[in-house]
This record gives C-alpha cells, structure tokens and sequence, in this order.
C-alpha cells in the first residue's frame, strides 16, 4: 500500500519539478537583454513531400532563408519579437554546416520528428568568434508540405559552456511564394507567437 502511495505522489511531484525547472530556465532566457543570433540551423531538418531539387535546397536555399532574416529587419525584428535591448548577428556558423548536408536524405514521405536530445548534441558542435554571452538558434526539425508548417526548437544557449538555458519546440504556418519566402514565413510567424507569450 506505502508503494502505491508513493508511486502515485511522483506521478504528481516529478512533473511540478520539471515544470519548476523549466520556468526558471524560460524566466531566466527572457531577462537576458543581449543575444547573438546564430540564425537556422538546417543541419536535423526533414522536407516532408517537398518536390524542389535537394542539392539545390542545400546549395541555394537554406542559406536564402538565413539571409532574408538579416536583409529584412524590420519584419523578422528579434530585438522586438524576444524583447532584447541588443542582437548582434552570427549566423556564419549555421550558414557553414548547412552547406554540408547530404541532400540524399534530405526529403522524406511522412512527418519527422527530432528527438530533443539531440538538440543539446548539435550546439556542442558550435564554434564561433563570439566566446561569451548567449546565443539564439532555431533548430529546424520538419518542414511539411503535409501539414503545411515548419517546426523548430527555439534554443537560447551559453556561448561559451554550450548549456541551453532555454529550449521550446514550436510549429510556425507556411506563407508566400517561391521555396525561400514560403518556409521563411514559418519562422516569422513562430517569432510573432513568441513576442506573446
């Protein structure tokens, strides 16, 4: 009986913990006013039916959708999307390792889903300039033409220790025409969720 008892108070006591932990992480990630933004990283992502050319997403167009971010400030405004007094942009490192996907794999025929330990394994791998401070990353997990969305984990991380402070997988609508604009509209809209919460 005392077992019973105790399995179904961890039920109720282990998640109030992880919720705990994870408020403080995402309470600690909103105080934070300076941040580098390391851009989209491609480098787990999953097309889901997408019918362009996958060399020419890897060669052309992951690069274009970090790109436009940086060309078009007033409408992808992270300052004001994640109510920072400073972003400087970094986004040389993702950039970088998007170039080397295979594109072999890069499409596949059914939903895709990241398993989120894998994000930590990912921002190990970040080597920047900037050795201090925190850094922001979208993760990109599966853009579906099924679905017609795109999912990301949004990761604010320690630059220097590559500890995430704070890590939130969410789902942005597709938009707009042409391959760049139509998936770069999902992380404008994650963006815009985000600045509400």
């Amino acid at each position: 009986m005392k077992s019973k008892f105790l399995v179904i108070l961890l039920l109720f006591v282990i998640p109030g913990l992880l919720n705990s932990s994870f408020a403080q992480n995402k309470q600690k990630a909103a105080n934070i006013e300076k941040i580098v933004w390391f851009g989209v990283d491609f480098t787990a992502v999953k097309f889901t039916l997408v019918t362009d050319d996958p060399v020419k997403i890897v060669n052309q167009y992951l690069s274009s959708i970090n790109t436009v971010i940086l060309v078009e400030p007033e409408k992808y405004n992270i300052k004001q999307y994640f109510n920072k007094a400073e972003v400087v942009n970094s986004i040389e490192t993702a950039v970088e390792s998007n170039l080397k996907i295979n594109p072999s794999g890069l499409v596949v025929t059914s939903e895709y889903k990241l398993d989120p330990g894998e994000i930590k394994n990912i921002i190990q791998k970040y080597n920047s300039k900037d050795n201090s401070g925190t850094g922001l990353v979208f993760i990109a997990e599966n853009l579906s033409k099924v679905s017609l969305s795109g999912s990301y984990y949004v990761c604010f991380f320690d630059i220097a220790t590559k500890e995430i402070i704070d890590s939130r997988r969410m789902v942005g609508a597709v938009g707009g025409f042409g391959f760049r604009n139509y998936w770069a509209s999902t992380i404008f809209n994650i963006m815009k969720v985000w600045s509400l919460q």
